[in-house]
């Protein structure tokens, strides 16, 4: 059974008497603090006038020391009253609020009367009971955001399940075998960067991409590239990366409508592709807002799309650029997530300079070795900083293993 409320308490002893409850303490003290000066003010006089007259009756000697008791016996009813009615309660009040703060959920100060100590017990108390039918709606509030949190953590990682269905990994690894490498990692379990590849006889184009807005948003936007991509390789199929381009730039546009337009909502994605012809030995590269990186370990040589976006406020032009195809090259398409993470010890960007240099460092070594020294110079280079964007390289050494026609997964027949 829980203890009476303050209220109950307040009621319960103020019907004890007038004396004790609504007597202050304040105005008791002052009360004895009059009689004590009257008596004192007395005293004084007496004391003169004994001083100045010897002949004073005998009954001014018992008025002083009737005066004398009388403080005397005041001093000790104020002693008393100390005790009973400031000291006692406050070191009640101490030993209870201890117990409050050890974390008795029911106990509530004891409230005797209405005096200083007891209105000052009865307004903790109602502070109390309004704190912890606070803290019980927070932590019903709290239940409630981790319910919120643990269905939107599962739903992103069903999300990131179904994000890496649609990512051609083992595609990848059938064309290429261990002559290539990929490293993606979003900021957010799911992003907007993505990797693509697509073969038709000899011909394979492989390429990364980098849609506006992170997490969520960013993931959605890959899906409706992915659909932009393959609407437009059915189309004009794999002879010229910059008219797949062209066509998933205008198949963005019609799936988006307005969207493009609006300020409010980000649209655009920077894109690269090559189109590796194993029967001609050729490469074709082109660009929108990504660079084409290639070394042999000695030097290091690189070809810039062009600079306009996909979906972006203003249609582009994007151009093939026949890129050698030289046998033990490693060519790499980056996103700017890599480029543009900042560390060191001034907090700037990676940027291209930074990264060529690790394309000559790295050029040379087994791609899959590649990966990871790729990813342990950015995390040596990131130092403390957080990952500020979803991150992408596709890489490639040629010649292959193999350039086939993988089989194309239920997730791609799908899309």
């Amino acid at each position: 059974m829980g203890r009476p409320s303050s209220n109950a308490y307040t009621t319960l002893f103020a019907s004890r008497g007038p004396l004790r409850s609504n007597i202050s303490i304040q105005r008791t003290f002052l009360v004895i603090a009059i009689t004590n000066g009257i008596a004192l003010l007395y005293l004084i006089i007496t004391s003169v006038q004994l001083l100045f007259d010897r002949s004073a009756g005998r009954e001014n000697h018992y008025l002083t020391l009737l005066c004398s008791l009388t403080l005397l016996v005041l001093a000790t009813i104020s002693a008393r009253i100390i005790s009973m009615r400031v000291v006692q309660p406050l070191a009640r009040l101490a030993r209870e609020s201890r117990r409050i703060e050890a974390g008795d959920p029911e106990l509530m100060l004891s409230v005797f009367s209405n005096d200083e100590v007891g209105r000052v017990a009865t307004a903790f108390n109602q502070v109390l009971t309004t704190m912890r039918r606070t803290m019980l709606e927070l932590e019903a509030t709290n239940q409630q955001l981790r319910i919120a949190q643990r269905q939107i953590h599962d739903s992103i990682r069903y999300a990131a399940l179904l994000q890496r269905a649609i990512l051609p990994e083992r595609q990848l690894q059938q064309a290429f075998g261990d002559q290539h490498f990929i490293l993606w990692q979003p900021r957010d379990t799911v992003g907007g960067d993505y990797y693509v590849l697509h073969c038709q006889g000899s011909r394979c184009l492989a390429g990364v991409a980098d849609c506006a807005g992170h997490g969520v948003p960013g993931a959605m936007m890959t899906m409706l590239a992915r659909s932009g991509i393959d609407r437009a390789i059915e189309q004009v199929g794999l002879r010229s990366p910059a008219a797949v381009l062209s066509r998933v730039d205008a198949a963005m546009r019609a799936m988006l409508g307005d969207a493009h337009a609006s300020r409010a909502m980000a649209t655009s994605m920077d894109m690269g592709l090559v189109v590796l012809d194993s029967d001609a030995d050729s490469l074709l590269f082109a660009g929108a807002k990504i660079t084409l990186y290639w070394s042999d370990g000695d030097q290091v040589h690189r070809v810039k799309g062009d600079n306009r976006a996909l979906c972006d406020r203003r249609p582009g032009t994007y151009h093939d650029h026949v890129v050698p195809l030289q046998p033990g090259c490693t060519y790499y398409l980056s996103t700017d997530g890599f480029l543009d993470q900042s560390g060191g010890s001034h907090g700037y960007g990676v940027g291209s300079d930074r990264f060529e240099a690790w394309v000559l460092e790295h050029a040379g070594k087994p791609l899959q070795e590649q990966a990871r020294a790729f990813s342990d110079s950015l995390e040596r280079f990131r130092g403390g900083h957080p990952q500020r964007d979803d991150i992408t390289i596709l890489s490639f050494r040629y010649p292959p293993q193999t350039v086939s026609n993988p089989p194309r997964s239920a997730a791609e027949v799908v899309a």
